[in-house]
Order: structure tokens, then C-alpha cells, then sequence
């Protein structure tokens, strides 16, 4: 190999190091202005993962809009953890609306929330229920886009849905 073929791999190695170092730092907080502010809602739930139904899923989410929620999806609540999904959570309204071949990927939260042993740790057991109940009505869709068992994100896919998906 050529001297200038090993610079320029040496070179590629270190900005790879010093990318991944700089990754691997725990954000600071993200500020009000950021779209990643505000994800603090904390939910744990199993059955997410679809080899592994037993791996608790932290979720920390916001409200998007008033029929729009978001769930960042974390293999722990280590500050290392790893972002392995979403969970995308919209109001009746708008699953009423979705293509007829998409519904079947979306589960019912009031039938899903006491399959999947959902908890929210960071809640007292008053703050949790109400939670709960404002939730219960709602429609979610879980895509993984990192398998825990994996050593990196390899593939996508959508979690399938636990729970039966009709609605009162």
C-alpha cells in the first residue's frame, strides 16, 4: 500500500475516533428553540421488540400537536443508551383517516397499555393515571430501527401490534 493510500486511511481512522468521541458525550440539554427539547415524558413498556418481547423500551415523549405525540425508543435509561425507534401517537380522528392497508401496523393504546406492562418511573402513581387516561384513546405505530441483539442498526421494522386493532 502506498504512503499516501495509509495517510489518507490514518487520517479517515482518526476523523472516525473523533466523531464517535464527540458522539459519545451525553447531551447538555437540548435548548426551548430545538425540536429535540421536551422529550421527558418517561415510559417503559416490553413487547416492543419483536424477538424479544420481555426487553423493556424506555420512552420519552412530547406532544407534537394536539392530536400528535412522538416517543424517542431507548434499549435502557443509561445516559448511553441507544436509540433504537419511535413511536409515532395520533388521536382517533386521524387513524380514521389512514389507508385501510396501513391500520393493521397501529395499536390500540387502551387495550396495548395493560398488555405491555407500561410503567412511567418518573411519575407518582396520581401523575401516572392521568397520563394513562389521556393516552388510552390514542392510536401508536412502533418502528425499530436498531434491534437490541444487534452490534448496529441493521434493517427497520414495525412492531407487531399486540394488541387488536378495534376501537370502541
Amino acid at each position: 500500500m502506498s504512503r499516501r493510500a495509509l495517510l489518507q486511511m490514518a487520517a479517515v481512522s482518526l476523523f472516525i475516533a473523533v466523531s464517535l468521541a464527540a458522539c459519545a458525550r451525553p447531551p447538555q440539554g437540548a435548548p426551548p428553540d430545538s425540536p429535540a427539547f421536551g422529550y421527558t415524558l418517561h415510559i417503559d413498556a416490553i413487547k416492543h421488540i419483536n424477538d424479544d418481547p420481555d426487553q423493556v423500551v424506555h420512552h420519552y415523549a412530547k406532544a407534537i400537536s394536539d392530536e400528535v405525540s412522538q416517543a424517542l425508543l431507548y434499549d435502557s435509561d443509561a445516559p448511553n443508551a441507544r436509540l433504537i425507534g419511535i413511536e409515532t401517537i395520533i388521536s382517533p380522528r386521524m387513524y380514521a383517516a389512514l389507508p385501510e392497508d396501513e391500520k393493521p401496523n397501529w395499536h390500540y393504546h387502551k387495550t396495548e397499555i395493560p398488555m405491555v406492562n407500561a410503567r412511567l418511573p418518573d411519575l407518582n402513581e396520581k401523575e401516572a393515571a392521568a397520563v394513562v387516561t389521556k393516552l388510552e384513546d390514542t392510536w401508536g405505530k412502533v418502528e425499530i430501527i436498531w434491534e437490541p441483539k444487534d452490534f448496529a442498526p441493521i434493517g427497520f421494522s414495525i412492531t407487531r401490534p399486540q394488541s387488536t386493532p378495534s376501537a370502541p
